[in-house]
């Protein structure tokens, strides 16, 4: 088995201007450190495509996707929410970040794959859109609309979403929250954007670990194995997607958590022994990270443990 890295050129249409954090340097930067480690050679690099629009809207309103389709400028940029820049070519972008994330489901979960886990370096990325609302550099949430599939079309009864990203998912808990065939479990800085959908209770199906600003590489992994262990034993998942954002990097300029590179070796590692006890397929999303030489080092470390 191989493991395959998801990437399509159509992102660099998403033109977000030169002071935005999510640009297309990060996907680049991602390739050109997987280049240099020598696991570009090692990885079955696959090109992505355009969505289907049912997928779409598993996750998101009608409304809500016809809104994006007429607010796109034809020059220039709009701002969807104060976060989140449209150009021209961003709709685009994003049916490509979509289209490519369920492509790579699809292959994961085929039963002849050669594939049991996945990488997809996808923007704009996905976890912060509502089903109604885009929200922190997200259109549409990506490893949502993978879930839904997952559940709909493949017949999935138990799907569990880690997300270890400084930011709490509050899209993809908007969207799945108290659905049983998901525990979703997020780590995130807290209080910290986009502060909501954190409180510990509130749903039925969602272990939040927050953390405070500071936290470091061993309370990061002991209150992840605390919260987390137990309950994923138990849901026995069928298969793994992972929010992948690398922004608790202390050397993220977009929060106050200090992860190390080698904390990316430890989740990849520590998901990688989940599936391994029942042989669960692995699908990996990018979201957040922001400075590029830590971003490039942490993929390139969470890959080569999830190998």
């Amino acid at each position: 088995m191989t493991t395959a890295y998801y990437t399509f050129e159509q992102h660099f249409a998403h033109n977000t201007g030169d002071d935005h954090p999510e640009h297309a340097m990060r996907l680049l930067a991602i390739e050109q450190g997987l280049k240099q480690s020598g696991l570009w050679q090692e990885l079955d690099i696959i090109q992505g495509s355009m969505a289907h629009t049912p997928d779409i809207l598993r996750a998101h309103s009608h409304g809500y996707y016809d809104q994006l389709q007429l607010i796109q400028p034809e020059q220039g940029h709009i701002y969807v929410d104060e976060d989140t820049p449209m150009a021209p070519g961003s709709l685009e972008a994003a049916l490509y970040s979509v289209g490519t994330c369920t492509q790579a489901l699809d292959d994961v979960l085929h039963r002849d794959s050669q594939h049991c886990n996945a990488f997809v370096g996808v923007r704009p990325p996905g976890h912060h859109a509502e089903h109604k609302k885009s929200k922190g550099f997200c259109f549409f949430n990506n490893i949502a609309i993978c879930g839904l599939r997952a559940a709909d079309i493949h017949h999935l009864q138990r799907v569990l979403i880690i997300d270890f990203d400084a930011h709490q998912c509050n899209g993809t808990i908007d969207i799945l929250a108290n659905d049983q065939r998901f525990l979703i479990c997020s780590s995130f800085q807290h209080p910290f954007y986009p502060n909501s959908h954190y409180q510990v209770g509130l749903h039925n199906n969602v272990l939040n670990v927050p953390m405070d600003a500071g936290t470091g590489s061993q309370e990061f992994r002991d209150k992840v194995t605390d919260a987390w262990d137990d309950a994923i034993r138990k849901f026995a998942p069928e298969l793994i997607l992972v929010s992948a954002g690398f922004d608790a990097h202390e050397a993220d300029p977009m929060a106050e958590l200090n992860l190390q590179d080698n904390d990316y070796t430890w989740l990849g590692n520590w998901i990688g022994e989940i599936a391994a006890n029942r042989n669960t397929p692995v699908l990996s999303l990018l979201e957040g990270g922001y400075d590029l030489n830590a971003l490039a080092r942490s993929v390139v470390s969470y890959i080569r443990a999830m190998q």
